[in-house]
């Protein structure tokens, strides 16, 4: 597809979607959800004096929820850009991923016809994480669907599948499931990219690699933070129960030149990891699965976090009401229905 612009058309921006349109997991300072949606409205108002900005998205919202409750709210509002993604959840629940693509497809069209510019984004790659990279297949599946329909209608597609830097796994949170600050950092970057949004930073450039260290003794540690014994941790991320994968920080050669053989750094690699996986499925994954069993969702009760069309200035964030969506889940106080402003850190 033809790189394309922002142009002058663009003067308005309604996102639509789940909790990764919601910005779960990147929070701004009231404890409001910020999010790659808020932060690429914010690069866009910068250059558009009187940019105006609605997102309606709401977690554990299933694809024919968005379709049927936040698309004809985002037609109404006949914006220049709407983006969609939605099926994620649906595909976590075992859903067939050619009927999703036959529902996601009218909405497009809808939106089109509707005289709105579509931006439509791929599912990510999970094969970083044990348990869920079983969905990989599935996943992969869709995708396909949605480069067709991106294909079909000239709509805009963002490829979060191929963002290599999404394989880190501090990009995400504990939960496995959605991205922390830097993760919606950037994705922002690459959605303005798509859009011809000028912005400085890179989405493709690595993290900065965590300083390995090695000291003797039993304190001695893996990279950063691997450390042997029944303490051992991988990476960075085991500490609090997060996101150890493969490829993680751990260094089997320090700890070799500490006088560690390799099968014990790589015992204490996997025990940690299996740690880490028992203390996910115990904290998120079972949960998860009560809430299904249930037939509750983490959305139930919740209204959208900035749900009018409304312009943001140049002075402060797209906080707008974020800080309603998140009060229910952190019980932060909610600036609810408050405007949003743009904010100069965006990126």
């Amino acid at each position: 597809m033809a790189e394309s612009n922002l142009g002058p058309g663009i003067d308005s921006f309604v996102a639509i979607g789940d909790s990764f349109t919601e910005g779960l997991r990147d929070t701004y300072p009231d404890g409001g959800y910020r999010g790659w949606a808020d932060r690429v409205a914010d690069a866009m108002a910068q250059r558009r004096p009187g940019f105006r900005y609605a997102n309606l998205a709401i977690r554990g919202k299933l694809l024919d929820e968005v379709l049927a409750e936040q698309l004809p709210r985002a037609v109404e509002m006949a914006p220049d850009l709407v983006s969609l993604a939605a099926g994620g959840n649906d595909i976590l629940r075992g859903s067939d991923v050619d009927l999703l693509a036959a529902q996601f497809e009218p909405g497009v069209a809808k939106l089109q016809a509707a005289g709105c510019r579509v931006v439509i984004f791929t599912g990510f790659d999970p094969r970083v994480f044990p348990v869920i990279r079983w969905l990989r297949g599935r996943i992969a599946a869709y995708n396909m669907h949605l480069r067709g329909i991106a294909d079909d209608y000239g709509c805009d597609l963002v490829d979060l599948w191929s963002m290599r830097v999404l394989n880190d796994t501090r990009a995400w949170s504990p939960d496995r499931l959605h991205l922390t600050a830097e993760g919606h950092r950037r994705v922002a970057l690459r959605t303005c990219e798509v859009l011809g949004v000028p912005v400085t930073g890179d989405w493709r450039a690595p993290l900065p690699p965590v300083p390995a260290t090695a000291r003797p003794g039993t304190n001695a540690r893996l990279g950063t933070n691997a450390r042997l014994g029944t303490n051992a941790r991988l990476g960075d991320d085991v500490r609090a129960g997060n996101n150890a994968g493969p490829g993680n920080n751990a260094d089997p050669g320090n700890a070799a030149r500490s006088g560690y053989s390799v099968g014990a750094v790589n015992r204490a690699r996997w025990l940690a990891a299996r740690r880490a996986d028992a203390r996910w499925a115990r904290e998120y994954a079972v949960p998860w699965a009560r809430r299904r069993l249930s037939g509750a969702s983490t959305g139930d009760g919740l209204s959208a976090k900035r749900p009018e069309l409304l312009a943001l200035s140049a002075a402060g964030s797209a906080a707008g009401s974020a800080a309603g969506s998140a009060a229910a889940e952190s019980a932060v106080p909610s600036p609810a229905g408050r405007p949003g402003e743009v904010g100069q850190d965006f990126f």
